[in-house]
């Protein structure tokens, strides 16, 4: 996996190739290589005279990685993580003479019980130059803690389907069968508005398997950051409503699951539809349609009738879910955000003329770049005098409990 994602593969992607059985094992261990990815080579520099070659290297950074920290709970013991570094030796025929090197290495390194301390993860995120400088230019007070909270691992957190549990009632209901199987939570509301769902974290991750009537629809995995669109959007009874760039489907469930309207789910990647047509049929919901298409070309899929509102959720660098997603910065270039930001603005324009007069458009973001946030925003004004901007949270940065979101929303003027 390692090796594929510095090749410039999705670490997604690359999982596709793993057995079912083995994925959540091997996802573990990549993601923690990837989020320590930079302080492991600080310290291969320092414990190895020259970079070792091919997979000797990427099974010494998957090692290395699970080193425990003093006094933080290790994914393996020791002396197991040695042996089992070495073992997986015999299972490539090209690694063979590795075996000294990989046991010398890890025996050095576990015998420092203040690597840590002398090789500081602070000082060694695992980011490229470029990203940090945009990080530490529009956030110097706050970069340091966005660094930190990418290292850890995300919350997860429900949306109950108000389908399902339309009364407090049935929520209670559903909240003691939460505690009936097990699972602690709490309530947690990324703005402070009483007027925005609140999701529910879970306190300790589990599989969805173990979350009751998981498969029957009660419920969905989505973080706390992103269950604030539908509310901000809040379209009227029966109105005509768009989810653009709607894969997997999260937000466009979740207006069906709020809303009584009649939503188009647009997407351009066919084998993605699919997933907002799975995750349709699993809430038991009615009234989406999902098509297949480019937004920035409604032409190929627009009939004539225009939208009451529209959810842009565009594509981004993905900067602000860094730590559901380790290989980001691995995968992305700086030039990537200028050409995302123009993709962007292509899209939007493309939607407002497909958003009648009146209506609602919300943009957003799971970026912490301002070129994908609030400069996009203030374009935005400048580009169409006919748009009129409406309260929204803006930029979220990532906290313990969501990730990184940027909304803004926008009417369009009637003449």
């Amino acid at each position: 996996m390692l090796e594929q994602v510095q090749d410039g593969a999705s670490l997604t992607a690359a999982m596709q190739s793993v057995p079912t059985a083995l994925r959540p094992a091997v996802q573990s261990i990549t993601f923690q290589a990837l989020r320590r990815g930079y302080w492991v080579q600080e310290v291969l520099n320092q414990y190895v005279q020259k970079s070792p070659p091919g997979l000797t290297l990427y099974l010494l950074w998957a090692a290395i990685s699970l080193v425990p920290e003093k006094n933080r709970e290790s994914m393996y013991p020791t002396h197991t993580l040695v042996n089992e570094a070495v073992n997986a030796t015999n299972l490539d025929a090209d690694l063979g003479y590795a075996k000294g090197l990989i046991n010398a290495v890890l025996r050095r390194v576990l015998r420092n019980d203040k690597i840590y301390q002398e090789i500081s993860e602070d000082d060694n995120p695992s980011y490229p130059d470029w990203w940090l400088r945009k990080l530490k230019l529009a956030y110097p007070k706050e970069a340091n803690s966005i660094i930190a909270c990418s290292r850890e691992k995300p919350p997860l957190t429900l949306r109950l389907n108000h389908r399902q549990t339309p009364t407090e009632d049935a929520k209670k209901a559903y909240l003691s069968e939460l505690t009936a199987a097990g699972l602690e939570f709490k309530a947690v509301n990324p703005i402070g508005k009483t007027n925005i769902s609140l999701g529910l974290e879970l306190t300790s991750a589990v599989p969805v398997a173990q979350i009751p009537n998981f498969f029957n629809g009660a419920c969905s995995v989505q973080d706390a950051g992103a269950q604030i669109a539908a509310q901000l959007l809040s379209p009227a009874k029966n109105s005509r409503v768009l989810d653009a760039c709607a894969a997997p489907g999260g937000k466009a469930a979740q207006l069906l699951e709020q809303f009584d309207i009649e939503l188009d789910a647009l997407e351009i990647d066919p084998a993605r539809a699919k997933r907002i047509e799975e995750n349709f049929a699993r809430l038991k919901l009615s009234g989406g349609n999902v098509l297949i298409g480019d937004a920035a070309l409604p032409k190929t899929w627009f009939k004539g009738e225009l939208y009451d509102a529209i959810l842009a959720d565009v594509p981004c660098s993905a900067s602000g879910i860094v730590r559901r997603h380790p290989d980001i910065p691995y995968l992305r270039q700086e030039g990537d955000i200028k050409n995302l930001q123009v993709a962007q603005r292509k899209i939007l324009t493309a939607l407002w003329g497909v958003l009648k007069p009146g209506g609602k458009l919300l943009y957003v973001t799971c970026s912490i770049f301002p070129d994908e946030g609030e400069l996009q925003a203030k374009w935005w004004l400048s580009a169409m005098p006919n748009a009129l901007r409406l309260d929204a949270p803006g930029q979220l940065l990532p906290t313990k409990h969501h990730d990184g979101f940027f909304y803004a929303l926008f009417e369009k003027k009637k003449d």
